[in-house]
């Protein structure tokens, strides 16, 4: 079965270059037709499910694609939230990078706390609806984490940062993940993976 992680549509703090963090910063206008663009991708495949984390940037994108696929469940799973930057949230990146070197502590959660609540949300669902695939939306930082787990830190290494909307592909036989292509674009995943006919 694939496993879709697909990164939210747009915000102004995207478009700022800020942490976002989890303030609930809306779509705006660019973000909204971002959805609906990866909607219209994936219309004409099957997926049981779409899981959602609970901030209002993932919920709008998962129900935008909800209705453009005709997908009948929508999910809120706390696990699929963005990480906690604590004090950085809301910085530029500049402004992150001055934080960080001028040695002040924050509390932003661990890299290793962020990925084991995505893999608990990941294997949780991916077992209720095995077999059929199914779509997360979430963000950056917490999608960022799964990828470079199963891809060995490539994303990394490489410093991509995952687009708006981008789909990442995880597959699933019953016991072990492993990572399909990543931070395509609705066009690239018609293109790459085809739809159901």
């Amino acid at each position: 079965m694939k496993l879709l992680l697909i990164r939210h549509g747009e915000t102004d703090w995207n478009k700022e270059k800020r942490i976002q963090g989890r303030e609930d910063i809306p779509l705006n206008e660019t973000g909204i037709l971002q959805a609906i663009n990866c909607g219209k991708a994936l219309e004409g495949t099957e997926f049981a499910a779409i899981i959602s984390s609970p901030l209002g940037r993932a919920r709008k994108t998962a129900e935008i694609i909800k209705e453009a696929v005709g997908i009948k469940e929508l999910v809120i799973d706390e696990d699929l939230i963005e990480r906690d930057f604590d004090r950085i949230s809301g910085m530029t990146y500049k402004e992150r990078r001055e934080f960080d070197a001028s040695g002040q502590v924050d509390n932003r959660e661990t890299r290793e706390a962020m990925l084991e609540r995505m893999l608990r949300s990941i294997f949780k669902h991916a077992k209720e609806f095995y077999d059929k695939d199914i779509i997360f939306v979430s963000h950056g930082a917490a999608i960022r984490s799964v990828i470079d787990e199963y891809t060995d830190g490539e994303l990394t290494r490489s410093k991509s940062i995952l687009s708006n909307t981008s789909i990442s592909v995880l597959t699933y036989d019953g016991k072990d993940i492993t990572a399909g292509l990543y931070n395509m674009l609705g066009e690239e995943y018609k293109e790459k993976y085809g739809t159901d006919k």
